[in-house]
């Protein structure tokens, strides 16, 4: 096989490879804008793996025509094989000449020299194109690199702390860095191994929410590791940059990111539809110049931003996030398939079956030749044996339902209850609906099953569905499960209104699990209902610890100017998780009339999480004094210590991470 026939054929499978993208990702259209990316992603590493999958793990494949040698033999081949190694040489020599003389065809030396020439200029070009494409690339890096030097970090606590909060919400256990920048005039995210989120200097003048939308989008595309897949996709462009299927292979794998992003904003209650649609807006339509660096990621493009919209707004949209195990077995099903179909590699028939074509099927009555040989070739040596090729499991039409949550987590954990189709039809004998969850049918779920988990289930099924409010009310006052109570606490935590806040703030106070009641100051804690603060400083003198200390970060929300007195009482608790969540609300209130209390409690402190707490409670009220500074200097905690050089040295305290609180059950990621 020539050298172009093995280039038209590496470009015929990468062809076949997008063309299953599409197919699949045109199946998958209901589905979250996640799976699609993960085809997509599968789909352009798969080309880049095309010219080396053909070359070493090639799965021969017998398409092609049977070698000429064969197809041109005289009818003497049917007579009894022989090897050919037992023929002379000269004898070889004759009956080849014999045979493949009239068939022969001499070509010019000039036709061969201009096949090589036009072969030299193609790829000639495609070198220069796809040099260009990667200096442009190169390029781009350098861009980012020099505005993130020329920019200035963020450090101040009205970036960095909802910095912190979204990037605890997504499970980040490492923050990037902020920068503002003057070059820019769209917030992009960049960096592959070490992210980083640069702003433009209009971000100064965003509100709170606003500020928290955006970090909320880009922290999305750094939990999702989107800026690898920018950049494999930028690099396979570069190398197919004649091919358009593979640009528009790329462009769709951005706006599937994009639009995953947007999906893992509102599924984690990062804002309302309409909220994060206007907020996108106003930053779009405020852009004069659009664009970024080539290696970077803008968080959005007005050319796609259309279908984005809709696509936010649309209610009906599924917004659930694939789990890793979801997107792993889509990139393994769809990645076999597309990487089977580029080790294929065509090879010819067996001679065997091509000669019986050819061939009459009794042997002529003709004199053999004594210089003719027998045979040229043994059948049997032609064709290793033929590989299956698997075909990957499509993808499910539901999304598997989360698992059920840990019992009283003490950090954040991921999992939810599972209600299925399967489940609501056994139990009621009636289907679900195409559009979800049937309210009504939930709730007679949740008030008749005999089956606490069921109950449980149905409780989790119906948050945010403000229909259902009254239901899981009532099982909030009456279940005798106490996790069908829980369940039902959070799932109300999103239904702000008097109501809610009166049931929750009752199930805090009276509520006989502890479970009940920590979860019932967690959802109190993000109504911001002044009508609970009774109830909240109530439950800081409850038995429990954990309630204790959601009641303390519930209290840290509501935004009170003045410090209840427990607040101040709990830095002295037993526990060394309470005292720490005393120090942070503190530190939130800013009430400096209790400075005293703090510093007293920092000089006696042994623990060091509560002892850094405290500290930084201190400088955010205000707290610069010698006998401070002298007393961190002398602590043994180092973290203690820095910060203290700090401030001898005249900085500001910097970015602090911890304490930044996120007691969430999280029965949903």
């Amino acid at each position: 096989m020539t050298d172009s026939m093995i280039l038209l054929l590496w470009l015929a499978k990468g062809t076949v490879v997008l063309l299953l993208a599409m197919a699949l990702t045109l199946g998958l259209r209901r589905a979250p804008a996640g799976a699609r990316y993960v085809v997509w992603l599968a789909s352009l590493a798969a080309l880049l793996l095309v010219p080396a999958l053909s070359t070493w793990l090639s799965i021969p494949v017998p398409i092609l025509p049977a070698s000429a040698a064969v197809i041109n033999a005289p009818a003497s081949v049917n007579a009894v094989p022989q090897p050919t190694e037992s023929l002379p040489t000269t004898t070889r020599s004759t009956a080849t000449s014999r045979i493949e003389a009239p068939t022969s065809v001499i070509q010019p030396v000039s036709v061969g020299r201009a096949a090589v020439s036009a072969s030299v200029a193609l790829l000639g070009a495609w070198l220069g194109v796809a040099g260009l494409l990667f200096a442009w690339l190169v390029l781009g890096a350098l861009k980012v690199r020099r505005i993130v030097r020329n920019g200035r970090e963020l450090t101040e606590p009205g970036w960095v702390m909802p910095m912190y909060d979204v990037a605890d919400r997504l499970d980040l256990t490492t923050a990037p860095r902020l920068v503002l920048s003057d070059a820019v005039e769209m917030p992009f995210a960049c960096g592959v191994l070490r992210s980083i989120i640069v702003l433009p200097t209009s971000a100064e003048t965003w509100s709170e929410e606003r500020r928290r939308v955006v970090l909320f989008h880009e922290l999305a595309h750094v939990r999702r590791r989107d800026l690898l897949g920018h950049t494999i996709g930028r690099v396979t462009c570069a190398i197919y940059w004649f091919h358009p299927l593979v640009w528009s292979a790329a462009k769709r794998l951005r706006a599937e990111s994009e639009r995953a992003c947007d999906d893992l904003v509102l599924a984690c209650g990062g804002a309302r539809a309409s909220d994060y649609a206007s907020h996108l807006l106003d930053i779009v339509t405020g852009v004069r110049r659009q664009g970024a660096p080539a290696t970077a990621l803008p968080m959005a493009d007005k050319k796609e931003f259309e279908g984005r919209m809709l696509a936010i707004l649309d209610p009906t949209a599924k917004r659930a996030t694939p789990t890793v195990l979801q997107q792993v077995l889509v990139a393994i099903g769809f990645g076999a398939l597309a990487l089977s179909t580029a080790a294929v590699a065509p090879t010819a028939q067996r001679a065997i079956e091509r000669a019986d074509q050819v061939q009459p099927a009794a042997t002529p009555d003709v004199r053999q030749d004594s210089d003719t040989p027998r045979t040229l070739t043994r059948a049997s040596s032609l064709q290793p044996p033929q590989r299956r090729v698997s075909q990957p499991s499509a993808w499910p039409a539901e999304v598997p339902a989360p698992q059920e949550p840990q019992v009283r987590p003490q950090v954040p954990q991921s999992g939810i209850a599972s209600v299925t189709r399967e489940m609501i039809i056994e139990r009621t004998g009636e289907p679900q609906s195409a559009a979800g969850p049937d309210t009504a049918l939930l709730g007679r779920i949740l008030r008749t099953d005999k089956d606490a988990g069921v109950r449980k289930a149905a409780a989790w099924a119906l948050q945010g569905r403000r229909e259902g409010a009254p239901l899981l009310l009532e099982r909030l006052r009456v279940d005798t499960d106490e996790e069908v109570r829980e369940m039902s606490a959070w799932a109300l935590s999103g239904m702000a209104s008097d109501e809610v806040a009166a049931a929750l703030a009752q199930a805090l106070s009276k509520d006989e699990s502890e479970e009940v009641r920590a979860t019932a100051a967690w959802g109190l804690g993000h109504m911001r209902n002044r009508t609970t603060l009774a109830a909240l400083e109530a439950a800081l003198a409850d038995d429990d610890e954990d309630v204790r200390e959601r009641a303390l970060w519930a209290l840290g929300q509501q935004r009170v100017d003045i410090a209840p007195k427990r607040v101040v009482d709990l830095l002295q608790d037993g526990e060394s998780q309470v005292r720490v969540m005393a120090a942070w609300v503190l530190g939130e209130i800013r009430d400096k009339s209790t400075a005293a209390a703090v510093r007293a409690a920092f000089g006696k402190e042994r623990d060091r999480e509560v002892q850094e707490a405290e500290f930084r409670t201190l400088l955010l009220l205000g707290d610069r004094s010698q006998a401070l500074i002298d007393q961190a200097m002398a602590s043994e905690n180092p973290e203690i210590r820095a910060r203290a050089v700090r401030l001898i040295a005249g900085h500001d305290m910097g970015p602090w991470p911890w304490p930044w609180p996120w007691p969430e059950p999280r029965p949903q990621p």
